[in-house]
């Protein structure tokens, strides 16, 4: 990780590197058809976590049973204002702050917009003053690639790009690790249950999927049995090298409203030796937010 310190001059020179093009349009509305997912086999053992000789296990759960749990506990959309401290191997630290809006889609729910789209994520930077008014619309499709949206106040000028790989300025976070994932983005394989500092964990191997445009070829989530939050995730490369952690603080849990959320989280960079420390300083669970706020005209206010 590279501390930036003149971070809206860093901000304004992405947009070549994201493969920025002509000035964006409203995302047009196209036909989705819906893919099955591969589904792993679900036999009924009885009670008990403990792994078979065939691979099976007696619980009866599966990988994606297990990682729909971890998207069962979450809110259908919140509004979060997070602080990023990030430092490197020479004790540099940078600090930055962002609001998020976030919404799901559910395709089979009341609010479906009937065009494939699994969720909205509006972001917003508010420090330091250099990035102010700086954002991101990323909207996650079923079927299809996203379409992921960056306007730079200074240049008054909104550009479709590619986000792929792209990190939170001056943090060990991405944009992918930031925005909630669907269950349709991964395939997830069960492995034999651990425990994590003295906690008893679930662990899942998840491969995304071609769709998903993941900058990883694999992660292991090690999921907390009891709250359903992954309390270790392990992400691998394209070249298949073990490339970040993320490690949860089971004791910064929260429950609000019948939801345990992760109140403080740090991303490790395991080749640059950096580190960055999320913390969610205000959460609104649940706010009323229509289609219409995740517009681009919404990622221009100020």
């Amino acid at each position: 990780m590279q501390i930036v310190p003149l971070v809206a001059t860093a901000f304004a020179s992405l947009l070549p590197s994201l493969g920025a093009t002509e000035p964006a349009a409203e995302p047009q509305s196209r036909p989705a058809t819906k893919a099955s997912a591969p589904v792993e086999p679900q036999p009924d053992l009885g009670s008990g976590g403990a792994a078979l000789e065939d691979g099976r296990f007696s619980d009866g759960l599966t990988g994606r049973d297990i990682y729909a749990r971890v998207l069962e506990n979450r809110f259908r959309a919140f509004t979060q204002e997070s602080s990023l401290s990030s430092g490197d191997r020479a004790g540099r630290i940078q600090e930055t702050r962002m609001e998020m809006h976030w919404k799901n889609f559910d395709p089979a729910g009341d609010e479906a917009p009937g065009d494939g789209v699994l969720s909205k994520t509006l972001v917003k930077y508010t420090y330091p003053f250099d990035l102010r008014h700086s954002g991101y619309l990323i909207i996650q499709n079923e079927d299809r690639a996203n379409d992921q949206f960056v306007y730079l106040p200074e240049r008054r000028q909104t550009r479709r790009v590619n986000l792929r790989g792209e990190s939170v300025f001056g943090s060990d976070f991405s944009f992918e690790d930031l925005v909630p994932r669907e269950i349709e983005d991964a395939t997830y394989v069960r492995r034999p249950d651990e425990e994590l500092d003295g906690v008893p964990v679930f662990v899942v191997i998840g491969t995304p999927t071609e769709h998903f445009d993941s900058d990883y070829s694999k992660f292991a989530f090690h999921i907390d049995r009891e709250t359903a939050v992954a309390l270790r995730t392990r992400y691998w490369d394209l070249a298949g090298v073990e490339v970040k952690e993320l490690r949860t603080e089971r004791a910064g849990i929260e429950r609000v409203d019948d939801v345990h959320v992760p109140m403080v989280m740090t991303m490790r960079n395991l080749v640059q030796e950096s580190f960055t420390t999320l913390r969610v300083t205000h959460l609104v669970p649940n706010p009323d937010l229509p289609r219409g706020a995740f517009g681009l005209r919404q990622l221009q206010g100020h």
